[in-house]
């Protein structure tokens, strides 16, 4: 995990790492670390997973936009389960995560 890529510090939340318990995700069969709890588009982006998938009409990449579930960007494949947002969903150690194929 790049904590350099991690908020340290924010005016209305904490985001410190202190304390959180580290678990091991693993997204496209590569195994990362991430912190249990925090929102899975903040541990896909702090391990370097920017482009979640491809826009189909002109393959340009797709990931976090919003980051408050509206724009559906940054829909990843979780356990099994197809389209779900990031943004809106904690993580958990063990996870199965796949990156979208977005369909033409």
């Amino acid at each position: 995990m790049k904590d350099d890529l991690r908020l340290k510090t924010h005016p209305l939340f904490d985001v410190s790492p202190d304390g959180c318990n580290r678990v091991t995700i693993t997204v496209e069969g590569q195994a990362v670390e991430a912190l249990e709890g925090e929102l899975l588009a903040a541990a896909l982006w702090v391990n370097g997973f920017i482009a979640l998938g491809r826009n189909p009409a002109d393959g340009s990449h797709r990931g976090m936009y919003c980051g408050v579930g509206h724009c559906y960007e940054c829909r990843v494949t979780v356990d099994g389960a197809e389209d779900l947002r990031s943004c809106l969903i904690r993580v958990r150690d063990g996870m199965q995560v796949s990156l979208q194929k977005f369909a033409t």
